[in-house]
C-alpha cells in the first residue's frame, strides 16, 4: 500500500471524512456479526483493516513528515506520541480479524474496543495534529 498522492489540505479533509466513516464501518461489522451473518462480517472487518492501514500510511508519510520537516523531531514530540497510537490501533484491528478465525467469541468486544480507541485517537488528530499542520502550510 502506498501513500495517496494528495496535497496536505486535501489529504486532511479526506482523513477527516475517514474519521467519520471508520466508526460506521465498525458498527456495520458488529451488526452483521450480531445478526448471525459471519461470512458477511468478515469482509466488513477486512475493509476496516484496509481503510485504517491506508489512513495510517497517509498520516505517517505525509502529515507526520510535514511536522518533522517544519518543526524538527524535538519540537514534534507531542505529535509523534499521537502517531505512535497507530501501533495499538493496528494491533486492535489484527486482534479483531484474528478473532474471526478462532470462533468469533471476542469479536464484538474487540470491535467495540477498536471503535473507542479510534474515536479517542481521531479526536486528538483533529484537535491537535491537523490544526498544527494547517498552520505550517
Amino acid at each position: 500500500m502506498n501513500p495517496r498522492k494528495m496535497e496536505a489540505k486535501e489529504l486532511i479533509e479526506k482523513l477527516k471524512e475517514e474519521h467519520n466513516e471508520i466508526p460506521a464501518l465498525i458498527d456495520d461489522a458488529i451488526l452483521t456479526y450480531q445478526i448471525g451473518n459471519l461470512s458477511g462480517a468478515f469482509p466488513v472487518i477486512a475493509q476496516v483493516r484496509e481503510v485504517i492501514a491506508q489512513h495510517t500510511i497517509d498520516e505517517e508519510s505525509t502529515i507526520l513528515k510535514i511536522l518533522l520537516d517544519k518543526l524538527g523531531k524535538d519540537n514534534s514530540k507531542e505529535y509523534i506520541e499521537i502517531f505512535q497510537q497507530h501501533v495499538q490501533i493496528t494491533k486492535a484491528v489484527d486482534a479483531a480479524v484474528e478473532s474471526t478465525y478462532t470462533g468469533w467469541t471476542e469479536t464484538v468486544n474487540l470491535l467495540n474496543n477498536l471503535k473507542q480507541m479510534t474515536a479517542e485517537h481521531h479526536k486528538k488528530e483533529e484537535e491537535i495534529v491537523f490544526p498544527k499542520v494547517l498552520s505550517l502550510l
